[in-house]
């Protein structure tokens, strides 16, 4: 990839000299989560286009973020190793449609550009329409070890990014993970690895618990599909927390190992993280000496994650679950089928809130799969229940809006250890719909199938999950159903 910033850089400054102005990446998992940690980290640069990120099929983002779009000033990235995965297809028919008819069919193909494997049908139709880019990766690169390839970095050079010295971190952290010992001591990589797999086969410290400081705070996202999708398979795994409230030791377990990622010259999370040592909590220190160094953790923590997995004794390159899903929103799409009454329950429904508490053991994470339009005000309910569920019963909690999670976590809901708890949120039935060209369906109906058809596959493989639907409204379902949780956990803790 060194080699190549040259014809990344000529892109962009093609695309700043023709006055583009955003850039929209439409992608899934491994496609989209580097270039929204790069979005979350470095922001927007002077004299360089905005970078968005679509990889949500709720009708309500996408209108969301075509509302903040001018398409005559916008390029559309679609992004998929395969070229044939469902929502960036979705996507990208959207869009296409919707500049061909406001500008013509040659004007549309130079605001279209993608990145994709050699030969995929993706590749076939960007060079029969003559997108403006056609992107082709190596395909021996997996999709979640694919953020140092084109599919994160034509993203960040977009931004402005400066790619070439993200990758010379990255080449920096590839020489000294391939000098020194096996057992990991000069190793950093191997030594992590190491460590995380220790922590986990020998204390039980298998909730990898991530601790970032504000400015890199996007590295979870990403490192919870690297972890998640790599080990969580054949009912082992690392169970990755991201985004959880830093509380005082008495809310953890024992099965907790907290990796702190900090930027140099902060000192925010210092006393608490001491705290946790204190009290006989495992802590992993990374320092970063600026938010560039994010080009030698995403190779580190490749690195890291192989090595545990060998450790493990599973494969960290396979998904054997992730297909399960997709199997069922097709299938649902074809059959037209619908969620049963006893499905879903009212967000209100205290019994059916207390019962799937009572499952709750210690060891157990909580997940929270939110089929919704991701928004500050749900996410902020969501992080509070969470904050909530940990001090009440000292479990770990994860949190993910769908589809996203399919391609990242969804290996270990169903493929890892049974101690997950999910609780599903979707969207109510009805509301405006949003077609998609070339499909018989709409991206409501769509969100729906695949929300049903996650619920199946983890009631298929013996998961205690909870679907909850929050009709009538979205933000008043969740802030009822956050009430309910609130309720049933004083409720069960005046009973110890």
């Amino acid at each position: 990839m060194q080699g190549r910033v040259g014809e990344m850089t000529s892109f962009v400054d093609g695309l700043r000299r023709d006055g583009i102005r955003q850039v929209v990446v439409m992608g899934m998992g491994g496609s989209s989560l580097c270039p929204i940690v790069l979005a979350m980290t470095f922001g927007r640069r002077d004299g360089y286009p905005d970078l968005q990120v679509l990889d949500s099929t709720s009708p309500e983002t996408v209108r969301i973020v075509e509302s903040h779009l001018v398409l005559e000033s916008t390029l559309f990235i679609e992004s998929s190793k395969s070229g044939t995965t469902l929502e960036p297809r979705c996507f990208g028919e959207y869009f296409w449609a919707k500049l061909c008819e406001s500008m013509g069919t040659a004007k549309a193909a130079q605001h279209f550009a993608c990145i994709t494997d050699p030969g995929t049908p993706l590749e076939i139709q960007g060079r029969e329409r003559g997108y403006r880019g056609i992107f082709i990766n190596p395909p021996d690169i997996g999709g979640r070890y694919s953020a140092l390839s084109y599919f994160g970095l034509v993203p960040g050079a977009c931004a402005g990014v400066d790619v070439n010295e993200l990758l010379s971190r990255a080449v920096a952290m590839s020489r000294n993970c391939s000098s020194g010992s096996a057992t990991g001591n000069t190793n950093p990589g191997a030594a992590l690895g190491v460590a995380l797999a220790h922590g986990a086969l020998g204390a039980g410290r298998d909730k990898i618990t991530f601790v970032t400081s504000a400015g890199i705070a996007g590295m979870g996202l990403w490192l919870e599909q690297l972890i998640a999708e790599s080990t969580g398979k054949e009912g082992k795994g690392l169970i990755p927390i991201s985004g959880e409230p830093l509380l005082a030791p008495s809310a953890y377990g024992n099965d907790r190992h907290f990796v702190a990622l900090t930027l140099a010259g902060e000192t925010s999370n210092d006393a608490k993280l001491a705290a946790l040592e204190q009290a006989g909590h495992l802590v992993t220190r990374i320092a970063l000496a600026d938010p560039l160094d994010i080009g030698a953790e995403f190779y580190r923590w490749e690195f890291a994650t192989a090595v545990a997995g060998a450790l493990l004794g599973i494969n960290s390159f396979d998904e054997p679950n992730v297909q399960e899903s997709k199997d069922n929103t097709n299938r649902i799409l074809a059959e037209h089928a619908q969620a049963s009454a006893t499905d879903y329950v009212a967000p209100d429904d205290a019994a059916a809130v207390e019962a799937l508490l009572k499952q709750v053991q210690p060891g157990d994470y909580i997940d929270f799969a939110a089929f919704i339009a991701v928004k500050q005000s749900r996410d902020n309910l969501i992080t509070e229940s969470r904050r909530g569920l940990c001090e009440a019963l000292r479990v770990a909690t994860t949190a993910g809006f769908g589809p996203r999670f399919l391609h990242s976590t969804g290996q270990l809901h169903k493929g890892g250890p049974n101690t997950g708890v999910f609780i599903q949120f979707v969207i109510p039935d009805g509301g405006e719909a949003l077609p998609i060209p070339g499909q018989p369906f709409d991206f409501g109906t769509l969100i729906r199938a695949q929300a049903l058809g996650d619920l199946q596959s983890l009631r298929a493989h013996g998961r205690r999950a909870l679907g909850v639907k929050l009709a009538p409204d979205v933000d008043s379902g969740l802030a009822t159903f956050a009430r309910t949780l609130a309720t049933a956990l004083s409720a069960q803790g005046s009973k110890v």
